[in-house]
């Protein structure tokens, strides 16, 4: 998942939600402009998992539900205007499946099945 050190994952768990959704609203205004843009989203739902995966009381399961639910609508709308379109489109999806591998795997696991129980993926 997300390459981020432990030690001192965040300091102000509210700075990290009004982070995350700014990069959300970057995201959405890029993604007018090239429906490709979904990889976007995808980077952002990891960043999401990770900050609610370490405790940050401020991301909850919503939060991961609702961008999961977002991209699933972006991918199943997306037309491509080239071949370097698909090939983009293809990664992103592996990435996108690879979290969504990653939250079933918490939800079936003893550790973390609580936790994850109500991310909808």
């Amino acid at each position: 998942m997300c390459k981020t050190q432990d030690k001192g994952a965040y300091r102000n768990p509210q700075r990290v939600l009004e982070c995350l959704q700014r990069a959300l609203k970057i995201a959405d205004a890029c993604s007018m402009s090239s429906s490709a843009n979904v990889q976007l989203f995808v980077e952002i739902l990891e960043h999401y998992v990770y900050y609610f995966e370490k405790d940050n009381p401020v991301i909850s399961d919503r939060f991961v539900s609702g961008l999961v639910a977002l991209i699933k609508e972006h991918m199943e709308s997306i037309g491509f205007s080239s071949s370097a379109d698909q090939m983009v489109f293809a990664e992103t999806q592996g990435h996108y499946r690879h979290i969504l591998r990653y939250l079933q795997k918490k939800k079936d696991e003893k550790e973390s099945a609580k936790k994850f129980a109500n991310v909808v993926c």
